[in-house]
């Protein structure tokens, strides 16, 4: 990833960054050498030298079997272990995989898509996009019926053809990954802090691909095939009336919660995916809140946190402060839009 090496684990399906200091130690560890000859090795007879040597090499050897990476050293999630299992419930959100077959799927129309120049396929797709996000806000603004012609049937046929638009979303991240020599490991549905249902696609793995532009691309997908469907609604609504219209409405106040939803830093997001591909930021989230459950808790940190400055600890307590905030605030918003959602399938059958 942007030419920094990363240890991929076969067990766990994890990766793990290293220096570049670090990657050729990695050659070394091979079995036949003791720490007390690696020391000797690099060192070169020098006394000081060696010394240092001890002191960083025990802390890398010590972070690699913290991690599970040496050999009988246990995986540190040993019950997630594997990227085959269909359930799983690490980083607050149990999973479950609905199928593995999508890169199958895809390949044919991947390779069609390696044919055509790379920039030519994102201009068209971010054109796309911005049309049919501004049409879609001007249909929304000038179409919208008042918020009672809209409960009953509209709400639920809505309801019913939203899921249809995020399998779009999360099918044209697939397709990029796919596209780029990195198939996705899974399609399937989670409940993010256990409490917030969402669809999601596993592209673990673009974390090989090497060039960051590829990886925003790659994280922005599914919003960019959200706009080209929304202009499409927008289409839609504009040229009819009645139930269709209400729906088609409904559609689209949808759609611009799920762009809210996926523009926002705040969350593990496709926003805040492709600000951290941008960046060059690899897993800033976890960090900021593994800072904060050890500085809750009192407990030393992590070696690759204890050495952060303190305006770059400060940024990361407060990312993780104004995220948990802001979970916090989605939890009573969509517990206190329960009765609201109610009235309107109620109305549906005249109550």
């Amino acid at each position: 990833m942007d030419d920094i090496p990363l240890i991929f684990d076969p067990v766990t399906g994890h990766y793990h960054r290293i220096t570049p200091a670090g990657e050729k130690v990695l050659g070394f560890l091979d079995g036949t050498r003791t720490r007390d000859d690696l020391v000797a090795f690099f060192s070169r007879a020098d006394r000081i030298r060696a010394e240092a040597l001890t002191r960083q090499l025990d802390t890398f050897l010590a972070s690699l079997e913290h991690s599970g990476l040496l050999e009988g050293s246990p995986p540190p999630t040993a019950k997630n272990a594997g990227t085959g299992r269909r359930v799983r419930t690490s980083m607050l959100m149990p999973r479950v995989v609905i199928t593995r077959s999508l890169p199958t799927l895809l390949e044919p129309v991947a390779r069609l898509l390696r044919a055509l120049p790379a920039g030519l396929l994102v201009l068209l797709a971010v054109l796309g996009a911005a049309t049919g996000y501004g049409l879609g806000i001007h249909t929304y603004l000038t179409r919208t019926p008042a918020l009672q012609d809209l409960a009953g049937h509209a709400f639920l046929i809505a309801t019913a053809v939203m899921p249809l638009i995020v399998l779009a979303h999360e099918t044209a991240h697939a397709l990029v990954a796919q596209y780029l020599k990195v198939p996705i490991r899974g399609l399937g549905v989670a409940l993010l802090f256990y409490f917030m249902p969402v669809a999601y696609v596993d592209r673990t793995d673009a974390y090989r691909v090497r060039g960051r532009s590829a990886r925003v691309v790659l994280a922005m997908a599914g919003i960019l095939s959200d706009g080209v469907l929304c202009g499409l609604v927008a289409l839609t609504a504009l040229n009819s009336s009645g139930l269709v219209r209400d729906t088609t409405v409904f559609l689209l106040g949808m759609q611009f919660f799920l762009l809210v939803v996926n523009l926002n830093p705040l969350m593990p997001s496709d926003g805040y995916t492709a600000l951290e591909a941008a960046t060059g930021q690899a897993n800033a989230r976890d960090r900021a809140f593994t800072l904060l459950r050890h500085t809750l808790a009192r407990k030393p940190l992590p070696e690759h946190l204890a050495n952060l400055g303190t305006g770059a600890r400060r940024a990361h307590l407060a990312y993780a402060l104004a995220s948990a905030a802001y979970v916090c605030f989605l939890a009573y918003a969509m517990l206190h839009a329960i009765p609201l959602t109610a009235d309107f399938a109620l109305a549906v059958v005249g109550r």
